[in-house]
């Protein structure tokens, strides 16, 4: 009777038949699932509440309980708060393993402005409610789920299968370097799978494609740096940093950099370019044929998403100066966050914002850039993906895409590992809300992406 009560949910019915053959007499593996979850949810792991430790923590003993070796289980990491888990599920053979990946913590949330608590999760209207149900505690609640399930079931993958489960995702990224750089089966690794990127396009009744992250941009903080003597605010001068600032700021806003497609992000247009209006799409096969001059079109005014896909971006992002409302200011400072497209140099970057800001403003670099080349989705792993998405959705094609925000994956991809963002969710139908108010998953797309990585796992 549970597992009908389950199937009637699943309004696609290629889902509906592949969760009738997953869900066991024994063990109902999505209740399993929402249950991982919401405990994981009730975690706040947030940088002021301790990070991801106690996760890391809660998962390792969850795969404890199945079976899982001491030996197989990892929790490791820079600090005391960063500490996340490299679970290990042994295969038949000593070949190079795969990794599959998600992250424990998650950004804070305002409390008040949420309809449900943000660290409990709340099932209404078809949705799962919580701080990370997308970003990327859903994620890492399917990965503990699927090891779950595949120790239980004796399955033996032909080579190692790590799952890592890091600390400081939206932080500083320090433990999955920290994985990278000190866990030999990571640094042989011969791919991976991230749970942090990618998703499904369309609807659970009519989902279009299955979009798997194969490059991310790479991520570049500067300072804009303006200094002066400064004065008493009755006597006014020529100079004044926060003049000098202003107006280096201002050239940056009107600064676009120029239209660069790489090889992902031209496949992800030829597929969705008749997704767009009628205008764009006329920009778009421009582009596809070559031709990179917009004339006057803003895209930034049209479609700031496909800005942001199209070209590196550089952006205010906070301001700090001045030291009293009646002197003139010694010393403000300016944020600027950039994005660059990985197939460009950051160099070129920084060098095109120095001349931008001009003399009386200096440029430091507050958070270096890690080159992230993308991972080219070869003929092998499309197939295990395809294989997934087939026995889970609807026939859909694999669309490889590239996304503008930075994943745990920039490490491995660094260090030579390709990296493919398989989340297997379902886009939400009123926007992402990672990062915001109210996040959520629907339903049926974690129950959909629970089949997934079970069926991708199986093959590996």
């Amino acid at each position: 009777m549970k597992q009908l009560m389950i199937i009637k949910h699943i309004t696609n019915f290629a889902i509906a038949m592949a969760l009738s053959q997953t869900l066991s007499a024994e063990t109902n593996y999505f209740e399993a699932g929402k249950e991982t979850l919401a405990d994981l949810i009730e975690i706040e792991s947030t940088e002021s509440a301790g990070l991801a430790t106690k996760a890391s923590e809660y998962a390792s003993e969850k795969l404890r309980s199945v079976g899982f070796a001491e030996d197989d289980l990892q929790i490791a990491g820079p600090t005391a708060t960063t500490l996340g888990l490299a679970a290990t599920l042994r295969g038949a053979g000593s070949g190079p393993p795969v990794i599959v990946m998600a992250h424990l913590d998650v950004v804070p949330a305002v409390t008040e402005s949420w309809d449900t608590n943000p660290y409990q999760m709340v099932e209404k209207d078809g949705f799962l409610y919580g701080r990370g149900t997308s970003d990327n505690k859903g994620g890492a609640a399917a990965l503990i789920t699927t090891f779950v399930r595949l120790k239980t079931e004796g399955f033996v993958p032909d080579n190692d299968i790590i799952m890592l489960l890091t600390g400081d995702e939206e932080t500083e990224m320090d433990s999955i370097e920290y994985f990278k750089d000190n866990l030999e089966q990571v640094k042989r690794a011969a791919f991976a799978f991230n749970t942090d990127a990618g998703y499904v396009s369309g609807t659970m009744d009519t989902p279009r494609s299955f979009q798997v992250q194969t490059a991310e941009k790479i991520y570049l903080t500067l300072k804009l740096e303006a200094t002066n003597p400064g004065g008493h605010s009755s006597v006014p001068r020529k100079e004044n940093a926060i003049y000098d600032l202003m107006h280096a700021l201002a050239r940056l806003e009107k600064h676009e950099f120029p239209i660069s497609l790489n090889e992902t992000s031209r496949k992800n247009l030829e597929f969705t370019a008749n997704e767009y209006s009628e205008t764009l799409m006329e920009t778009i096969n421009l582009l596809l044929s070559g031709n990179s001059d917009l004339g006057n079109i803003d895209l930034i005014e049209q479609d700031p998403e496909l800005n942001a896909q199209l070209r590196t971006t550089c952006v205010a992002t906070q301001l700090s100066g001045g030291h009293a409302e009646n002197a003139l200011p010694v010393n403000v400072s300016a944020t600027v966050n950039c994005r660059v497209l990985p197939h460009e140099d950051p160099d070129e970057i920084l060098a095109t914002i120095e001349k931008i800001a001009g003399d009386k403003v200096t440029v430091s670099v507050s958070y270096p850039a890690i080159k992230s080349p993308p991972s080219m989705l070869t003929k092998q792993v499309e197939n295990l993906i395809q294989t997934a998405v087939d026995k889970t959705f609807q026939n859909i094609p694999v669309v490889p895409m590239m996304e503008t925000g930075a994943t745990d994956a920039i490490y491995l991809r660094s260090a030579g590992i390709p990296v493919y963002g398989t989340s297997g969710i379902m886009e939400d139908p009123t926007g992402g809300r990672a990062h915001g108010l109210n996040e959520r998953v629907e339903v049926d797309a974690f129950a959909a992406s629970l089949e997934f990585w079970y069926q991708l796992m199986k093959q590996l």
